[in-house]
Parts: structure tokens; C-alpha cells; sequence
């Protein structure tokens, strides 16, 4: 019997089991909350055993099936992934008035929900932001085979910002807000008045110009793409800074980070012994200048068994790839990491520390040397002082121990200064690498900065 079974054998209760058409097949099943559909459509009869009830309820079944798929072919029919064949076919076509026609003929019979959507992208004038934004992450995604420059991650969400406050500034979404409709005049707007007058999320104060010009910055960048790739019909991007504008003021001196003092990093060090996650976080950065997040994702694949070697697989910059040599006084400690992230069949050394799914940061990691500094050090070090000082604390005295700048860049993941003999000049082999970061070991401890390590 077609699309009826019993799948507890004879004399039990029937069900509907059909194979999905494929049209159908990843979207949502109406018939189970929140699940796709699958390659199989099964439904229950509620019990029944009777074989002609159950023969009604599968034509009843079936008919709902053949609907659904009548209803997503009319909406396929209208996506914007059509309406961009059409607009891609006005673009190629020799005759375009004929293909124009057709577009518009074709919109007749769209839904009014969606006709102003499909018209306008099909006609070739524009695209939804919805549509560009992921267009364009797309396009600027690491490996992308266009060749664009990727975005990392932190630049990809803060487009994503970006759309946001856009979309809420012309209080609609990103699939009704359409790349034309935004103009100078707007953007003058939405720069001047809007975002000045937002929260941020983070902080809970106010946006600053920094943060402003920021968002200003992601979406020329995405308005940019799209004028290149021909997504949108405009005499200019919409986001330019006017040559006309009024002088801007010069960004004010902030306190700078600083490095930590000798006693600094004692009494921190005296605050958190050996075994404490912090405690070996902080050793760990204050011996090889690692960032937080570069700690923090260290694997046990990425480590030698006596401690001796770590492996950053990549980070904020290209130059941040490296192995990092552990100094003989802080070995003990990858050991120890090593084998208890093992024994708990754990990835990462420090397990504890979650890294951000969003920004790829290990930012509860941040958020706790942070409680841990003003505890030990007070909050009026806020401004001075961070994990990312002890980047500046070892890169000052990896100078004073004697290393060339560029081998301080090498140990460090920095970016050094561009030569032509760059191509011949392969570095420092990794026991060279590990003498080097001795040397920087032994003057902290001489100085003092090891006391109670």
C-alpha cells in the first residue's frame, strides 16, 4: 500500500511514510516545531488501525503534501535568487527590452508581499541589504576564491553592526531596506545625529566618534563592493566623507598601556599561585609575550610533551603564526596543562577559558585578569595596565637582553618593517628561537619580575 505502514507489524496502528520530494527537503516541517524536512516524510495516524480510516487519512496527508509543494515552488518562483537571474539576464541579454518586459509581466503574478522586492532586483537597480551584506561577507571571507582581502572576524560582526543600525535608523529590516534608497543626505543623518545619540551594548555609554567613524568606515567598505560588482545603480557611494566637510578634531592623547613594574608583577603573582588558571595564564604571557587569546587556544596537539614549545596557529595578524619557545622556568607548567588537558580529553591547554564563537577571543579570560589586576592593584590601573601589557613588559626587555628587533618580532608574532632581502631571510631556527627567549627569561628574573613565580 502506498505511503501506509505498520511499521510495528500486523494488527498495529498505521502511519503515513512517504520519501520527501526534493524540493521540499531542508525546509521547515510543519508537522514537527522547529525540524526540517528530511529525506523522509513520516507522520503518525493516531493509533489507527482501521485499514480504509487509515487509506482517508493518508489522501488527507498526501494533499497537504502536494500543497506545501505548490506553495514553495510560488515562492521560490519569486525569491531574489530568481529575481537575480532575471537581472543577470537583462544585463547579458542583447535585447533587454524584450527581457523587460518579461521581468515585469512576471512580477504581475508575484504575491504583493513580494513584488516590490522581485521587481526591483530583477530589474538590475539594486539588491536588499539583507542580500548584499551576505553578498559582500561573502565576497571577503578568508579563502575567498575572488581574491579580496578577508575580513576577520571582529571587522565581519561590526558590518553586521553596522546593517543593524542602519536598518534602525530607517526603521525597517534589512530584506525591505534596498542599497538605492540610501542617499548623502541620509548617511549625514545617521552619522551625525543617530549614532551619537546610541548606547552602546558594551559599555553602556554613548557611541564614541571613534566607534562612529568605525561603523561609517564598514558600510562604505560594503557600499563600495556593491557599486564594483554592479549590485546597485549610483553616481557615488552614499557613505564618502564630503570634500567640503568641517575639520575634524585630532583623536585626544589617552593614556597609553604601560608595562608592569617588578613589584607589580609580584604581588600579582604572590596572588595567584602556580595550578590557578589565572595564575598560570599570567606566567605563561609574562615569559613569552603571548597574547591572552593566543594562550588561551593553545592546543595539546600544538605542544611538545616536556613543555619546551608551543604553537600559535594564527591570530590577530599574519606575522602572529609561530612557535613560541617556553622558557625552562615555565615548562612545568605545559607540562602539568598538558597532561591534565589530556587526561580530561580536552582540545586546548586552558580548557576553562571559553573562546568567543562570534570574535574567536577568549574573552571571560580578559574579563577575569581584569577582576584579578584591581583586586591586587586597584582600579587605578585600569587606564595603565592589562594582560596585553605584559606584551609591552616583554617586548621592552627582550631589547635590553639583546635581541635584534627582529627577532623580538619573530618570538612576539609582530609585524616587522618591510625589506626587499625579506624573501631570503628565513630567521631563527627554533634552538636559536629558544636561546633567544631565554635571555629575555633571564633578565625578568634578575630583575626581579619573577620573584615568586
Amino acid at each position: 500500500m502506498q505511503y501506509i505502514e505498520q511499521p510495528k507489524g500486523p494488527g498495529t496502528a498505521y502511519r503515513f511514510r512517504m520519501k520527501a520530494p526534493q524540493s521540499l527537503r531542508g525546509t521547515p516541517n510543519p508537522w514537527a516545531e522547529g525540524k526540517s524536512i528530511g529525506t523522509w516524510i513520516i507522520r503518525s495516524m493516531a493509533g489507527e488501525r482501521h485499514l480504509p480510516s487509515a487509506k482517508k487519512l493518508r489522501d488527507i496527508y498526501l494533499a497537504e503534501v502536494r500543497k506545501l509543494e505548490i506553495e514553495y515552488r510560488a515562492r521560490h518562483r519569486f525569491s531574489l535568487e530568481k529575481a537575480e537571474l532575471w537581472a543577470n539576464a537583462l544585463r547579458n541579454d542583447r535585447d533587454a527590452t524584450l527581457v523587460r518586459d518579461l521581468v515585469y509581466d512576471e512580477a504581475e503574478r508575484a504575491p504583493e508581499s513580494d513584488r516590490r522586492a522581485f521587481l526591483k532586483v530583477a530589474t538590475a537597480t539594486t539588491l536588499p541589504l539583507s542580500k548584499a551584506r551576505e553578498q559582500y561577507l561573502e565576497a571577503r571571507e578568508p579563502g575567498n576564491p575572488y581574491g579580496n582581502k578577508p575580513l576577520g572576524k571582529t571587522s565581519a560582526n561590526e558590518v553586521v553592526t553596522a546593517v543593524n543600525y542602519l536598518c534602525a535608523f530607517m526603521d525597517t529590516t534589512p530584506d525591505a531596506l534596498f542599497l538605492d534608497e540610501i542617499t548623502p543626505e541620509l548617511v549625514s543623518n545617521f552619522q551625525h545625529e543617530f549614532l551619537p545619540a546610541q548606547t552602546s551594548k558594551k559599555t553602556s555609554r554613548p557611541l564614541t566618534p571613534a566607534t562612529t567613524e568605525k561603523l561609517i568606515t564598514m558600510l562604505r567598505g560594503l557600499w563600495r563592493w556593491a557599486l564594483a560588482r554592479r549590485k546597485v545603480k549610483l553616481e557615488a557611494n552614499p557613505f564618502n566623507r564630503p570634500d567640503d566637510d568641517v575639520p575634524r578634531v585630532k583623536k585626544q592623547n589617552e593614556p597609553k598601556r604601560d608595562q608592569f613594574k617588578p613589584e607589580e608583577t609580584r604581588k600579582v603573582l604572590a596572588a595567584v599561585a602556580q595550578g590557578d588558571r589565572l595564575g598560570d595564564l599570567f606566567r605563561l604571557g609574562l615569559v613569552t609575550g603571548a597574547r591572552v587569546t593566543e594562550i588561551a587556544k593553545v592546543s595539546v596537539a600544538g605542544t611538545k610533551e616536556d613543555g619546551s614549545v608551543f604553537l600559535i596557529a594564527g591570530g590577530k595578524s599574519e606575522n602572529a603564526k609561530r612557535v613560541v619557545p617556553v622558557p625552562t622556568v615555565a615548562q612545568p607548567i605545559v607540562q602539568r596543562l598538558r597532561a591534565a588537558a589530556l587526561e580530561g580529553e580536552h582540545d586546548r591547554l586552558f580548557h576553562a577559558f571559553p573562546i568567543n564563537a562570534a570574535t574567536g577571543t577568549a574573552k571571560s579570560a580578559s574579563k577575569a585578569f581584569t577582576g584579578l589586576r584591581r583586586k591586587v592593584l586597584g582600579r587605578e590601573t585600569d587606564e595603565r595596565l592589562a594582560f596585553h601589557s605584559l606584551r609591552h613588559t616583554w617586548k621592552t626587555l627582550s631589547r635590553r637582553a639583546g635581541l635584534s628587533i627582529d627577532d623580538a618580532h619573530d618570538l612576539g608574532g609582530w609585524a616587522g618593517v618591510r625589506r626587499t632581502s625579506d624573501p631570503y631571510d628565513h630567521g631563527l631556527n627554533e634552538k636559536e628561537l629558544a636561546a633567544a627567549q631565554e635571555k629575555v627569561a633571564s633578565l625578568l628574573e634578575k630583575e626581579g619580575f619573577l620573584e615568586g613565580f
